[in-house]
């Protein structure tokens, strides 16, 4: 009888686990199931001009996942303020722990690919802000190699900018 640690060691379970490969060792049909790093964020404004992504601060690291399950998750960190030197952020002044607050962006939620138009949506079922929980984005999907860019659909307010993210597979 083989014990759970030994089928994991022989990496039996684990492209299965992490959904890499269906049960008959096919790729998924989504082309976005994975993990993917960030590699550049920006703002495009209306007048095309591009800008620090969202008006953060550099640099920026973050991480997009999306599940075979139908279920993803971002998380984008950009500069961040000093830290107190005993790391305990309710030293931090109420605007201190603010800012540090706005130096990470995060939320999660279930997402579908349209391949036919090159669209994702995800649909934000929590957020660190949380007034974007319940909000429905949608994205275009440039998928070239390893690196697939996600451009904002809709304008990000009234200036008529978007985002344009790009990602690459892990």
């Amino acid at each position: 009888m083989l014990k759970r640690r030994n089928v994991l060691t022989a990496g039996l379970a684990l492209p299965l686990a992490a959904g890499a490969v269906s049960a008959k060792g096919q790729m998924p049909q989504d082309p976005l199931v994975g993990s993917w790093s960030l590699i550049e964020a920006m703002t495009v404004q209306k007048d095309g001009e591009t800008g620090p992504w969202d008006g953060h601060t550099r640099p920026y690291t973050g991480l997009i996942v999306y599940g075979a399950s139908g279920m993803m998750s971002v998380q984008i960190a950009t500069a961040r303020a000093p830290m107190p030197s005993d790391g305990n952020l309710r030293k931090l002044t109420a605007d201190e722990q603010l800012a540090y607050l706005h130096s990470y962006y995060a939320y999660y939620g279930k997402y579908e690919f349209d391949p036919a138009r090159s669209v994702v949506t995800h649909f934000v079922q929590s957020s660190l802000d949380p007034t974007e929980t319940g909000i429905v984005y949608r994205r275009a999907v440039k998928l070239v190699g390893d690196v697939v860019t996600l451009t904002t659909l809709e304008p990000n307010d009234a200036s008529g900018s978007h985002n344009v993210l790009s990602w690459r597979r892990l």
